[in-house]
């Protein structure tokens, strides 16, 4: 079967589900629809980084250096990546993975799923600009070791998952919609297989004429 059947097919079966999936492996050697807000971010190997280790606060919407794709429309969805710090500023080596971003720039609101790699800490689901919703204690991160983390959100029920394992399940309804992202705090960290899948996800890369470009796999969520 030719590649365009193939995408042409998984497309019209998407949409008769309602519900897309897409996802980015960086194997172009480029990001070129992420919003980069903070930051050195490049990629490498097929994977996306980030290897600034400066920070200036704790306690601001511009704590973390990340980067965000999507739309701000986005609403309820799935949204998955491996994620690896490579190197700690040797203050508090964290990461993560961001969703329902209101805005992509250094003001906008998000949640942020992370792992930490100080000892005593944990996973923790994170409110713009820096505030711990709910965290998991004395479960640190490893250096140099990939992690799968996931985050469903519905509604108001936000679910996060580390290598398939639940680790906070809470309702928060702070931010209804917005895009995905990734990124860090002290620490050089490097981002894979960035997937989100929900209804209407494909929509907004689709109407670019970009998809086969921007995204590495299309194929449909149920």
């Amino acid at each position: 079967m030719r590649r365009a059947t193939i995408c042409a097919f998984l497309l019209t079966f998407a949409a008769a589900n309602g519900a897309f999936a897409l996802t980015e492996n960086f194997d172009s050697g480029a990001a070129g629809d992420w919003t980069e807000v903070q930051g050195t971010w490049a990629v490498a190997n097929g994977e996306y980084t980030q290897s600034d280790l400066t920070w200036a606060t704790t306690a601001t919407n511009e704590t973390y250096h990340r980067s965000y794709f999507g739309d701000a429309s986005w609403t309820d969805y799935t949204v998955e990546a491996t994620v690896r710090i490579d190197e700690s500023g040797g203050v508090a080596a964290i990461l993560g993975i961001f969703f329902r971003v209101t805005e992509k720039s250094a003001g906008g609101d998000y949640y942020l799923f992370r792992l930490d790699e100080r000892p005593a800490e944990g996973p923790a689901l994170v409110k713009a600009p820096n505030t711990i919703i709910q965290e998991n204690l004395e479960k640190p991160a490893a250096l140099g070791v990939d992690y799968v983390l996931k985050v469903e959100v519905e509604g108001d029920s936000i679910r996060c998952y580390v290598d398939g394992v639940l680790e906070i399940d809470v309702t928060d309804s702070d931010f209804a919609t917005g895009a995905v992202g990734v990124g860090t705090f002290d620490a050089v960290g490097s981002f894979d297989d960035v997937s989100v899948s929900g209804v209407g996800i494909a929509t907004p890369v689709e109407a670019r004429g970009k998809l086969p470009n921007v995204w590495a796999r299309l194929r449909s969520a149920y």
